[in-house]
């Protein structure tokens, strides 16, 4: 059957044009959706072990960015699908059910077994992260951060000590919530650490562009049929991965290249909580490879400019996951100076009156003036003599 769209994310970007939502919230929750249509059917030989293309991805913005809309469209067409979505706030006994109730339903045939396989496949999406987490974070966050490797064997004990098992596990995540959230909220070692690093971190700050009223307009409507039409064709899709030429193809040589440069990037990120992530970006570029791949095809076959499209996006998550982190570290002025810095990044160009005036509630006018420091320090502000702060936001200067 032939596609509606040539590329699913181009009809999810027409569909979306009159929404306020930034666009990277649209373009990777729609990577999100994809990924959770195509759940194990699809992977990727790794090594000794094998990548599927499950996502663990992370709305960041203010409140009021609307952040809300992507993450809603993708849980209401996989639910139009009848796949499996998780409740918005569990506890791990109740999502490990959840997982094991998917695991009856969820079934596709091998193509080069024949044989009938079952798959503990779920997505996890909530506009709001704090919902997610509210019964036990701690719990939910160790069991998301396992899961994130898809077992196919995964034991746990019930309360009751009974131990349970679940086969074939796949859990995609889409999740939003805001940095100060996230800064005040979330354990220290979950930010940057196991937890943090398995997501894609996208954030925005600005709308698309402002809609006084967003009707539903026919064509919308014919676009979402169409959409419904396409993601239900991608999900069929089952097989195994491959490099278009094998090793010795363009595309495994643009991976290669990349790759053998990962070091460096290791050495030259001045943010340490960006360094988990780094160590998980080469399996990252080729899960999202994979969404990419069959956004446009039914061949299993990665070409060269899909992998330089997945490693573009992740590369652009890597330059702007600081300030999604917000002020989260030990620093006890950390929230303060990301909140400085993005009133300074807000005006341009300010004061240190019209500073305090909109920190007194957090700073006195001693502490404002050591974070104003630390920020020009930072190569960040530039503070002139006669008292203008100015934003200049140096290229390669990150923060958080």
């Amino acid at each position: 059957m032939a596609r509606k769209f040539k590329s699913w994310l181009q009809g999810l970007r027409a569909y979306s044009e009159d929404t306020e939502s930034p666009r990277q919230f649209w373009e990777w929750a729609g990577l999100s959706t994809i990924a959770s249509a195509l759940q194990r059917k699809v992977w990727l030989p790794f090594g000794l072990e094998t990548v599927y293309p499950n996502l663990y991805i992370m709305l960041i913005g203010p409140p009021a960015s609307r952040k809300g809309s992507p993450v809603t469209f993708s849980k209401k067409i996989l639910t139009e699908l009848g796949l499996t979505v998780a409740v918005d706030s569990s506890s791990k006994r109740a999502f490990t059910m959840e997982l094991a109730e998917a695991g009856k339903k969820e079934v596709y045939v091998d193509p080069g077994t024949g044989l009938t396989n079952h798959q503990c496949a779920i997505s996890v999406i909530s506009k709001e992260l704090s919902s997610l987490l509210a019964v036990n974070p701690k719990e939910m966050i160790e069991v998301l951060t396992d899961l994130y490797d898809c077992h196919e064997v995964w034991d746990y004990k019930t309360r009751g000590q009974d131990e349970d098992r679940l086969f074939n596990v796949c859990v995609n995540c889409l999740l939003a919530s805001t940095p100060s959230w996230v800064a005040g909220n979330l354990p220290e070692e979950a930010i940057g650490g196991g937890y943090t690093s398995r997501h894609a971190i996208i954030f925005g700050d600005k709308v698309y562009k402002r809609v006084t009223l967003q009707l539903r307009s026919e064509r919308q409507n014919r676009l979402y049929k169409d959409l419904v039409t396409d993601l239900s064709h991608i999900s069929r899709l089952v097989g195994e991965f491959s490099f278009g030429g094998g090793l010795q193809g363009d595309a495994y040589i643009t991976l290669d290249k990349w790759y053998q440069r990962i070091d460096r990037k290791l050495r030259d990120t001045t943010d340490e909580r960006l360094l988990p992530f780094i160590g998980r970006m080469h399996a990252m570029v080729l899960k999202v490879a994979m969404c990419l791949t069959v956004d446009t095809q039914d061949e299993l076959i990665f070409t060269a400019p899909v992998i330089e499209d997945a490693i573009e996006r992740l590369e652009w998550v890597l330059s702007t996951a600081s300030e999604a982190f917000g002020g989260h570290g030990r620093n006890q002025t950390g929230a303060d100076t990301k909140r400085v810095i993005d009133h300074v990044k807000l005006c341009k160009t300010t004061t240190f009156r019209e500073l305090l005036r909109m920190n007194f509630r957090h700073l006195n006018k001693t502490g404002l003036r050591e974070v104003l420091e630390t920020i020009e320090a930072m190569g960040v502000i530039e503070w002139g003599d006669r008292g203008e702060i100015k934003y200049i936001g140096k290229k390669g200067v990150k923060y958080g």
